[in-house]
């Protein structure tokens, strides 16, 4: 978005702007993710379902699911294993690939990002005193 355009802009001008463009292609689509803070998706996943309109929000929900599991299965995580390889006789050591849910490495990342967060709202905050 032009800078010049941007400061002539209302909140809801700018955001609507983001959203519009964030739907050109993955990439505008990953810009728009990490400027709006939506880089980690955070939610409480049952208010999700509550949210959801039935039966086509849940056919969309599950989806995403099955694309976003399908997508880490072809992302090697780094490990190896070994395994019997039946047509040639003997061990072979494959790749072992993400599964669904993060890796501790990934899990650290989303943790120091949603800390970043938190701190940018309440310079305060921390984890041993949180607000009640």
């Amino acid at each position: 978005m032009d800078k010049l355009l941007s400061e002539t802009m209302s909140d809801k001008e700018k955001r609507l702007a983001m959203e519009n463009s964030a739907m050109k292609d993955p990439e505008h689509l990953k810009l728009w993710l990490e400027k709006s803070g939506r880089r980690y998706l955070v939610f409480d996943g049952l208010e999700l379902v509550d949210s959801l309109r039935f039966p086509e929000g849940v056919d969309r929900f599950m989806e995403i699911v099955a694309c976003y599991s399908n997508h880490r299965r072809t992302i090697p995580s780094g490990r190896f294993e070994e395994q019997e390889e039946p047509t040639l006789g003997k061990r072979v050591t494959i790749p072992v690939m993400k599964g669904e849910t993060l890796e501790i490495g990934e899990l650290d990342r989303v943790i120091r990002y949603l800390v970043r967060q938190i701190t940018d709202k309440e310079p305060t905050w921390s984890l041993d005193n949180p607000p009640k």
